[in-house]
């Protein structure tokens, strides 16, 4: 019997990982388990506000820096409903901080969003998602960017 009670949900705020989040919690309603957002600061990306030193967590006030006011409420009214999650922001490359993460806070699943891209741009711009999926003994569930944003209730 499978048992689902750790659900890992990376998310850099983008409307695709909007969707992921989405599915993390209804599917987290859905099975009971608990959900980890985790947000990866990388030095790859120039937009973020801090810069990525060694892998690991970031300062406790550095974590406002980096987290959206509107995920946090988004956060607190999920809990607020009953939702058991957290979130942690972390630095370091982002397919190896998902794994690593995964596999040290012993998740069941990782749910996640993937943009889709092909081709050149996906050759060019890489994918995360991707990595990660090819990468992790943990089952994988990719929400494409355009995925429908509301899951059938049974």
């Amino acid at each position: 019997m499978i048992h689902l009670s750790k659900i890992l949900c990376p998310t850099d705020y983008s409307s695709t990982s909007d969707n992921a989040v989405r599915y993390a919690v209804e599917f987290a309603r859905k099975v009971g388990a608990y959900v980890r957002f985790i947000h990866i600061i990388s030095s790859a990306n120039p937009l973020e506000k801090l810069t990525a030193g060694q892998e690991g967590s970031i300062a406790p006030n550095e974590e406002d820096d980096v987290l959206p006011e509107s995920f946090s409420r988004i956060l607190m009214a999920e809990k607020q409903k009953g939702l058991n999650a957290d979130i942690r922001v972390l630095k370091g490359d982002a397919p190896k901080v998902i794994a690593q993460q995964a596999t040290s806070w012993g998740a069941d699943l990782i749910i996640m969003g993937s943009h889709g891209r092909s081709g050149l741009h996906r050759l060019i711009m890489g994918s995360v998602a991707e990595e990660v999926f090819r990468s992790s003994d943990i089952p994988v569930l990719l929400v494409k960017q355009d995925a429908v944003q509301k899951i059938v209730s049974d």
